[in-house]
């Protein structure tokens, strides 16, 4: 089975369309996130709900579903991002309808599961911690492995990030797909993994897609600048202004 993984969406639909027809699967895994920032949350939501086999929710999913401001959350380190980020919060909860609102509250806080004998866990950031809890790229392995600890699957699966990674945690695998609507390492492409349960093969991805139409509804609809700049370059600006 050819499992197909991917997380951070924040509604933009036409990476997500690209990556899910373009890469062959047989079962699709979402880490969450399916809004904020571009501006397509309805119909990214609906799609997850017709092709997502396992899913869980992201910081984003939670801010929305529960009325609560971006900005409450926000490290200090991006405490100049409070308006921007509030603005496009408070345009993704008008995007979607009450349902689609009710479909985020709804989703799970982690998820396990197994596939083809492989056990698996997900969490959008990392067990027994916030869902905004920021994971440090260059977090040493030693604590990695701590965060994991009492966790019996044999394949962890976590986003948040945007960016991707695959790292050995003992006889652990932890894989972060990165984003698939607004990756920040630099490359705009949307990324994903794939892990085949045959061959325990896991491979990170990436593939080109159009963003004209992104392009255009993001400005028709006055989103924030760093979102154009975000799906420009594959990176957050320093100014939220910046596009």
């Amino acid at each position: 089975m050819k499992l197909l993984i991917v997380s951070d969406i924040h509604g933009n639909l036409h990476a997500l369309e690209s990556v899910i027809k373009k890469v062959p699967y047989d079962a699709l895994i979402c880490c969450g996130d399916l809004v904020v920032d571009y501006p397509f949350p309805e119909q990214c939501i609906n799609t997850a709900k017709n092709a997502v086999t396992y899913i869980c929710s992201g910081n984003n999913d939670y801010v929305v579903a529960h009325d609560r401001k971006a900005s409450e959350f926000l490290r200090e380190k991006y405490a100049h991002y409070a308006e921007a980020l509030d603005r496009a919060t408070d345009l993704t909860r008008k995007l979607i309808t009450d349902e689609s609102k009710r479909y985020l509250a709804g989703l799970p806080r982690e998820c396990e599961f197994a596939l083809d004998g492989i056990s698996f866990y997900m969490n959008h950031t990392v067990p027994r911690m916030s869902l905004h809890h920021y994971l440090d790229l260059n977090t040493p392995l030693k604590e990695l492995t701590a965060y994991y600890e009492g966790i019996r699957a044999e394949v962890l699966l976590t986003g948040h990030t945007h960016v991707p990674y695959a790292k050995k945690l003992g006889n652990k695998i932890l894989v972060n797909p990165g984003s698939v609507g607004e990756p920040r390492d630099r490359d705009p492409r949307p990324s994903f993994a794939t892990f085949d349960t045959t061959t325990g093969q896991i491979q990170l991805g990436r593939i080109e897609y159009d963003t004209a139409e992104t392009t255009r509804v993001l400005k028709e609809l006055n989103f924030p600048n760093y979102s154009l700049f975000c799906l420009r370059n594959g990176y957050l600006p320093d100014d939220p202004g910046e596009a």
